[in-house]
């Protein structure tokens, strides 16, 4: 339930930051209405946290206000999101084996793991005992991307040390598509598996 809690107060902070900086803009409610359609009731109640809203409503807010994913991101929107904290800290850390259990204690007191989240698991359990070879799971998991996010960047980083020559080629092909911008952390793994 407290993920649950933690994902409102997500939205409750998308509400807040839309209605600052419309209100920074000088835009008024009916202004964001007549751009986007959406009724004034649905937008208020959004601003205001009392209430969430689809994907197809948000897309149209950001489009009317000229927010980008960047923005979002700098505003620091999506601070709670869990794994992605600790699988940038495990990057971070990655030498640091007190931090690595402590992180890897932190995802097997979870109820629940997604596959990526199961990844990071495995990757965390080789980076603590090298001896033991990275297991295939994790392999199969690079081996079927079809993209790479910054979720997947920050797995990749961590596994690099155990991975195939082929799967590290694999990756360095994924990377390769991305022309032009770059988040940080994909960058860096540009460098690594691509050069």
């Amino acid at each position: 339930m407290n993920d649950l809690v933690n994902t409102f107060s997500e939205v409750n902070n998308l509400g807040r930051l839309i209605r600052g900086m419309r209100e920074a803009r000088s835009v008024s409610v009916n202004d964001l209405v007549r751009a986007t359609g959406l009724s004034r009731s649905m937008i208020s109640k959004f601003e205001r946290g009392q209430t969430d809203i689809q994907l197809s409503s948000m897309i149209k807010i950001f489009s009317a206000m000229s927010l980008t994913l960047d923005d979002l991101c700098h505003a620091r929107l999506f601070d709670e999101f869990l794994m992605n904290e600790l699988c940038e800290k495990a990057y971070q850390f990655q030498n640091d084996h007190i931090v690595l259990k402590q992180i890897l204690d932190e995802i097997c007191s979870r109820d629940f793991l997604i596959r990526q989240e199961e990844i990071l698991k495995l990757i965390l359990q080789t980076l603590l005992n090298s001896n033991r070879g990275l297991p295939s799971e994790v392999e199969n998991y690079f081996d079927n991307l079809d993209g790479i996010w910054s979720f997947d960047t920050y797995l990749a980083l961590l596994a690099e040390p155990f991975l195939t020559q082929r799967i590290h080629l694999r990756i360095a092909k994924e990377l390769a598509q991305y022309q032009g911008y770059r988040p940080k952390i994909i960058n860096t793994a540009y460098h690594v598996f691509v050069h």
